[in-house]
């Protein structure tokens, strides 16, 4: 009975089911003989979720009515609007953006951002440009559209961004579509924990002026990880910079997160944050999403809105927050150091990782059998078309210690046994 012009509505969701299968395995051989690799949130070295106390001392203070009322308008509180702008841009934020239009809206977690960004900009039917090592759930969003999925090639045998492939596939969308939506989960990318650098955003930046020519290019820009990415403010700016001054032609739409921020996955509380040098292209998405939030979900958790904006307003409380969340940036570098030392020294191939919540081992035609044979020694890792992630974020470094070695001698048993 469902309309026919959905297609196939069947969803299989390997995360969650291997997530499961590690979780029944530890219940039968105990937590010590089981490497659950596969949660995408931050664990502390006891196994045990993080909450950061300075969000849970708020949340908790906040009066009833903050955390069971409806927020104040379905596009975010306006204090909440003005918190994700700090905490994306900088207090200064003003200046910083300085002849430059800026909207924010309120959404279910970074999903709800990319999911409103993508129903809104993609043409019906068109292809969205996504990178082929990604977070898989971009590709249920274009089919949403009916739209169909191209892929630009992550790295290129030096192991950099493949700024050439990138430049071809973008050219290429330009040509046929009206806009060309493209899709860059940086930094801390989901899965492989790459970031591209300076100088490889300033070529990316080239190649979006240049197709703005033929056609609108929205960059919707992921940054869920950003909290967890380990460069100074001053570097970070030097980033942002990148985004500015493009032609009216490109639209940017930052879509942000507060389940990795502030560890509140189950809050649900995100926000996409558009940046133009055009008032009228500004003005569009806001009444555009603002259509989308209203027949979508009217409304998102006003707690956990207040939350964020008593911290991010309150500069001591930020403050405080950062010091927390630093403790954890480092915790998750002391694993992912040990887990590639490990690696090198048993010639593990890693994709290239600069920061973030996981890694990724490319294994090729022998993921199924790489799957496998994990599964049977106890290790339950994320697996992708072509290989394995591996959450650092959540895996302690008792556990991670060994665990290259022991991926690498499975990795060499399936080549055989293929």
């Amino acid at each position: 009975m469902i309309a026919k012009d959905l297609g196939e509505r069947k969803l299989v969701d390997k995360v969650f089911s291997v997530a499961k299968k590690a979780k029944e395995a530890m219940a039968e051989l105990g937590e010590e003989k089981v490497v659950n690799a596969t949660i995408g949130s931050l664990y502390d070295e006891k196994g045990k979720l993080v909450v950061l106390e300075t969000a849970m001392d708020v949340y908790k203070n906040l009066p009833p009515e903050e955390i069971a009322g409806y927020a104040s308008n379905f596009t975010g509180a306006p204090e909440y609007k003005e918190s994700v702008k700090i905490s994306l841009f900088g207090r200064d934020y003003k200046e910083f953006l300085s002849g430059h239009y800026y909207e924010v809206i309120a959404t279910p977690g970074g999903t709800g951002a990319i999911n409103n960004s993508v129903k809104n900009y993609l043409g019906y039917g068109d292809t969205l440009l996504l990178p082929k090592w990604l977070w898989s759930s971009y590709i249920l969003m274009a089919k949403d559209r009916h739209g169909d999925c191209d892929f630009y090639t992550l790295f290129n045998e030096k192991k950099e961004f493949d700024i050439v492939d990138f430049k071809n596939r973008v050219e290429k969308l330009a040509e046929k579509q009206d806009n060309v939506v493209i899709v860059i989960n940086d930094p801390c990318q989901n899965p492989t924990g790459y970031r591209l650098s300076i100088e490889e955003w300033k070529e990316v930046r080239k190649i979006l002026v240049s197709a703005s020519e033929k056609a609108n290019i929205i960059l919707i820009l992921d940054v869920a990880y950003i909290d967890f990415d380990d460069r100074t403010f001053e570097e970070k700016r030097e980033y942002l910079e990148t985004f500015k001054n493009f032609p009216e032609k490109v639209l940017t739409i930052f879509t942000f997160s507060l389940s990795k921020s502030l560890t509140s996955y189950g809050m649900r509380v995100g926000a996409q944050i558009a940046l133009s040098t055009s008032k009228n292209v500004i003005e569009e998405f806001y009444e555009a999403n603002s259509y989308t939030c209203r027949s979508t979900w009217s409304n998102i958790s006003r707690g956990g809105m207040a939350m964020f904006s008593q911290i991010m307003l309150d500069e001591e409380k930020t403050a405080k927050l950062e010091k927390e969340r630093e403790f954890y940036r480092e915790l998750i570098k002391e694993r992912a150091e040990i887990f590639m030392k490990e690696a090198k020294e048993c010639d593990l191939e890693i994709l290239p990782y600069v920061s973030g919540f996981f890694l990724t081992i490319p294994t090729g035609e022998y993921t199924p059998k790489v799957e496998k044979l994990l599964e049977e020694n106890h290790i339950y890792t994320v697996v992708l078309k072509e290989g394995i992630r591996i959450a650092v974020c959540s895996v302690t470094k008792k556990k991670i210690t060994g665990l290259a070695k022991r991926i690498k001698d499975i990795y060499e048993k399936a080549k055989l046994e293929k």
